[in-house]
């Protein structure tokens, strides 16, 4: 199988892209004196991603009849969560929850 130049090119060009997109806000905002006000409401900008990630992932689309519940993700969510407010460790919440979901995905 051969790699076109194209493809390279493209490849990188877009990994080249997105570090930028991701990295430029903190090279711009770490020199910057942001008012308090802005610092305390970007501290709920992660948890609102992850929620949104979360209740995402918990929704099935069923063609123009709207959503319905993923029991599987639902049954996860709730160890998860007990975990996550226990533990208050992104790392450990992460991993526990891909282990209960690979036991739920085996046993289900």
């Amino acid at each position: 199988m051969s790699i076109s130049m194209y493809l390279i090119l493209i490849t990188v060009s877009c990994f080249v892209l997105t570090w930028i997109i991701r990295v430029s806000p903190f090279v711009l905002l770490s020199k910057a004196d942001l008012p308090e006000s802005v610092i305390k409401w970007l501290q709920y900008v992660p948890v609102c991603l992850f929620t949104a990630l979360i209740l995402e992932g918990m929704l099935n689309q069923e063609g123009n009849a709207g959503f319905t519940l993923n029991f599987e993700s639902i049954i996860v969510a709730i160890p998860t969560i007990l975990i996550a407010l226990i533990f208050r460790s992104l790392t450990i919440t992460v991993i526990a929850g891909m282990f209960i979901m690979a036991i739920v995905r085996l046993v289900f």
